[in-house]
């Protein structure tokens, strides 16, 4: 989840706190889902799981704005929890609805953030969350930034190793970004790593940043890990991050994150919503895949 506003930031509004205590039990507060896009053949491998508050006034706010609001009612805790529930009946539906078809619905992801990870509940929290909802290993997946990981260094392997045992898949997001990159990839029990939209956009100006990327791709997949470019927002990111090995990529040219109905859809492979997609002018063939998966 997001952070509390940094000092200098603009006050929190707190009139909206007791619509934020009802949004719990009113089904204002919701989770939106952004496909994850495999670029060889245009899967959707995998989901990101969004928190968004449907204010009656104000419309869609996303955790930016409606945490330090939260964070100041003392409702984080309460939010981090429900995400995770609500993520885990929801990638739970998606299981159910495929079962007597040939479709595997895609692993659904959670950002968690360094508080949550530093709890000392958090695994039993996890373990009881997924008690009885008969998930398939790997179903569930949790992602955690490169920072929280490096700053809870002491405790992070132990406890991924327990959320594994558990059957979760582990990914950590804005890889690259941080001191302690390239000792991560060894250290702990990883699936996947994130590279952020902003870090490649900023490294990759010139050959040598390129280089830098493409080495990181590399020393991960060395490692039998997926790599997936985050925050891709133009089709020509996306060719180049396809030249540059990535596995898969997430970001606004391929689709943003859609309400659950139409997350649905496209978990059960029937299509993407035309409400939400829009195809871009792709000048690279080999993103086509994606734009024939999103005909249906």
């Amino acid at each position: 989840m997001t952070a509390p506003p940094a000092a200098g930031d603009s006050p929190p509004d707190l009139t909206l706190v007791p619509a934020l205590y009802a949004a719990f039990d009113d089904g204002s507060l919701r989770l939106h889902f952004q496909p994850e896009v495999d670029l060889h053949n245009g899967s959707v491998p995998g989901m990101e799981a969004h928190p968004r508050w449907q204010h009656p006034e104000r419309g869609v706010l996303g955790p930016a704005e409606f945490m330090p609001i939260a964070a100041a009612a003392g409702l984080v805790h309460q939010v981090d929890q429900w995400v995770l529930r609500m993520a885990v009946t929801e990638a739970r539906t998606w299981h159910r609805m495929a079962v007597g078809t040939p479709t595997r619905p895609p692993r659904l992801w959670v950002n968690v953030d360094g508080r949550q990870l530093t709890s000392p509940s958090f695994v039993a929290e996890i373990d009881r969350l997924l008690s009885g909802r008969l998930l398939p290993v790997g179903a569930l997946g949790l992602e955690f930034s490169e920072r929280a990981l490096v700053l809870a260094a002491p405790v992070v392997p132990p406890l991924l190793d327990r959320l594994r045992a558990l059957g979760v898949a582990i990914a950590v997001e804005s890889f690259g970004t941080w001191y302690g990159s390239l000792t991560m990839l060894d250290l702990l029990p990883l699936d996947l790593v994130k590279l952020d939209g902003a870090f490649l956009r900023a490294t990759m100006r010139d050959l040598e940043g390129e280089a830098v990327v493409a080495a990181i791709v590399r020393l991960a997949h060395q490692r039998r890990l997926t790599v997936v470019a985050d925050g891709v927002d133009t089709a020509k990111l996306a060719g180049r991050v396809l030249d540059l090995d990535c596995d898969r990529a997430i970001g606004p040219v391929f689709c943003p994150p859609v309400p659950v109905e139409d997350a649905r859809l496209i978990a059960l492979g029937r299509g993407r919503p035309d409400r939400w997609y829009k195809p871009p002018a792709w000048s690279d063939d080999r993103l086509r895949p994606w734009v024939q998966a999103a005909a249906g």
